[in-house]
């Protein structure tokens, strides 16, 4: 694998992680800190708003017998009995609902268009409205593609001269009110591929009733955590689970038992560690859950990182695979005349030693290690991207040369990410292409999406993407889903299993967040997934926990401002507020850190409530390192 550090930690090692029988450990209401949940689940998971059906009425026609079926599917009690009132009694004791649901914007956007045959004893409902989203089976919610529509059918017949559904879809029809009072977004944990830290795993979880909500929420994710990683992100994560392992939970007055098989006895002390970390930061999210307790096919064991029966969260243990990528507080790095600076949490600037703070060198863009002890930078004087450790007598290496680089970023393996713009090429070629056909260089607009398409129908490539790892050659990365798509910049996780990228022109573009998967010897970016689709243009992004983005962008009527947007895909951009008096040209963000922003008045500002932002400092293009 390219680029593997051996990142594994100390708190994995045999002696820590050795089996012990005992009693069940306490999770402190701090807990493992969940950084940048943006799911904002925390406020809603253990409250319910019950939904009132009105069930079918007397004299009801086609068409309000469907609608008022689609309204009371929101309602998930006793296995939907409120939507079988609308079926005949033969389709209502068949009807298998699937797990998998067509999420719309709101009745009113619906459709019915009724036919009537058999001489008023049976009718056809067609049922079409724009797809909003999908919530898949395995709990994803995926936005739809632009003109993804829903598209259905309920056959209806008279029952004592009422009409009911004889016939209808497995699928779920829900509003995204329904899905907003129904659902509830977590995460589920999973390892990187070196399983060094926790990867979340967002998924949406149906609560059927009021009653036990935390117990109904516990087993659903043990269950979901143990089939394993939803289909989108499972080639890029590992599991601690051995295959087919299962578990009982049990829930009661705060406590959590989870009993796992005989597979999971058997592991060895390295798998178990990892298991009651997947375990611990996937319950940790039910507010209610005050204790943990762990069996291993029947007998208790202790976690490490268990002092006196207390959990921990501070423990070197837990903290070795947080799923924030990052320990401690991480200082941010930026550009004061030409030379780099470091600014501390507590706002206390300091010159970068070596050629970096040197100022020597032109640096246009600056990526700085997650172990902050290299920088790279792109050098617009001679096209490179060069590399200095940070140190006193650290200079600059030459690791790539001859692009046009725009956009840099480092994993937590301690790959280098280089964004490269070949428009230039292609604009050329095609100019070349003109000449060669004897056409006018106007005929077609040039950088257009059809120039550039081949003579095979293939688009043209317009970025290339490659990854540097420490003492390797640069391996060109594949992303065909991004083959003549202009990517302006690209943001690779911390844990360095999913990208965050900004496509479009230099005044913004549209937020797509894909998966790394890694070979034998190569590197692809695949599935690629819109967000912050409530905004109009994005022009600078940045991850600010592993689960949330942080970017600067506007919405139809508003100015550019900083805004919060979970990977879960649902929800409305979170605003974040905007620096008064000067607009704002860059953001970065670190988990439990301040939002830093650039000026266009050569000034960092900082934000640590969302909402207030300051002037910290004089300086250009902040970052936190990643």
């Amino acid at each position: 694998m390219i680029g593997q550090a051996n990142r594994i930690a100390a708190a994995v090692s045999t002696a820590c992680l050795a089996v012990l029988l005992a009693g069940c450990a306490t999770v402190p209401t701090g807990g493992p800190t969940f950084e940048g949940r943006g799911g904002g689940a925390q406020g809603q998971v253990d409250t319910f708003t019950r939904l009132l059906p009105a069930g079918p009425q007397p004299g009801w026609g086609e068409n309000a017998l469907v609608r008022g079926f689609l309204k009371d599917l929101g309602s998930f009690e006793e296995n939907h009995e409120a939507a079988r009132l609308y079926m005949t009694e033969e389709c209502a004791d068949v009807w298998q609902p699937s797990d998998r649901v067509l999420v719309y914007e709101e009745m009113d956007a619906v459709r019915f268009d009724v036919e009537t045959v058999e001489e008023e004893r049976a009718a056809r409902v067609r049922v079409r409205t724009p797809l909003y989203a999908t919530i898949r089976p395995d709990g994803q919610y995926v936005p739809a593609s632009p003109g993804e529509a829903i598209d259905v059918v309920f056959d209806l017949t008279k029952v004592d001269g009422e009409w009911r559904i004889a016939n209808l879809p497995d699928t779920i029809l829900l509003s995204r009110q329904d899905v907003d009072r129904v659902y509830r977004p977590l995460n589920l944990y999973y390892f990187n591929r070196d399983m060094s830290t926790l990867v979340p795993d967002p998924v949406f979880l149906p609560v059927s009733s009021a009653v036990n909500i935390t117990e109904q929420l516990s087993q659903r994710l043990v269950t979901m955590l143990l089939d394993g990683p939803t289909d989108w992100l499972a080639p890029a994560v590992r599991t601690s689970f051995p295959a087919g392992t299962t578990a009982t939970v049990e829930y009661s007055s705060g406590n959590v038992t989870v009993n796992l098989d005989h597979r999971a006895a058997a592991a060895d002390p390295r798998r178990l560690f990892g298991m009651g970390a997947q375990l611990v930061w996937t319950l940790k999210q039910l507010p209610e859950i005050q204790e943990f307790t762990l069996r291993l096919d029947g007998e208790e064991v202790e976690l490490p990182g268990v002092e006196d029966g207390v959990l921990q969260a501070s423990s070197q243990e837990w903290n070795s695979v947080n799923p924030a990528g990052m320990t401690g507080s991480p200082r941010a790095y930026f550009l004061r005349d030409g030379q780099l600076w470091s600014l501390d949490v507590d706002q206390r600037e300091a010159l970068v030693p070596g050629a970096a703070g040197h100022g020597r060198i032109l640096v246009e863009e600056h990526a700085v290690s997650l172990d902050e002890t290299r920088v790279a930078g792109i050098m617009p004087d001679d096209d490179s991207v060069r590399v200095a450790p940070i140190a006193e007598d650290g200079e600059y290496t030459t690791v790539l040369q001859g692009g046009d680089y725009t956009s840099l970023s480092w994993d937590g393996y301690g790959n280098l990410w280089v964004v490269e713009d070949l428009s230039a090429e292609v604009a050329e070629a095609e100019r070349e292409e003109d000449l060669a056909d004897d056409t006018e260089p106007g005929d077609t607009a040039v950088g257009s999406t059809e120039r550039r398409e081949t003579d095979r129908g293939e688009k043209r490539q317009v970025t290339r993407l490659w990854l540097l790892a420490e003492d390797a050659d640069p391996v060109e990365v594949h992303a065909p889903e991004l083959a003549g798509v202009p990517v302006t910049e690209l943001r690779v996780s911390r844990d360095g299993t999913r990208v965050a990228v900004l496509t479009g022109g230099a005044d913004g573009g549209q937020v797509l967040v894909g998966r790394v998967v890694h070979g034998e010897s190569t590197v692809s970016l695949q599935a690629f997934l819109p967000l912050a689709r409530d905004l109009v243009t994005v022009t600078d992004l940045s991850w600010r926990g592993a689960d949330q983005l942080a970017v600067l962008g506007q919405k139809e009527r508003g100015a550019i401002q900083a805004y919060l947007v979970s990977l879960n895909g649902s929800g409305e951009s979170t605003s974040a507020g905007a620096v008064t008096g000067s607009d704002m040209k860059t953001i970065t963000a670190a988990p439990g850190m301040p939002l830093l922003s650039g000026t266009e008045e050569d000034t960092i500002s900082s934000s640590s409530d969302r909402l207030m932002w300051r002037r910290a400092v004089e300086g250009t293009k902040p970052v936190y390192p990643g």
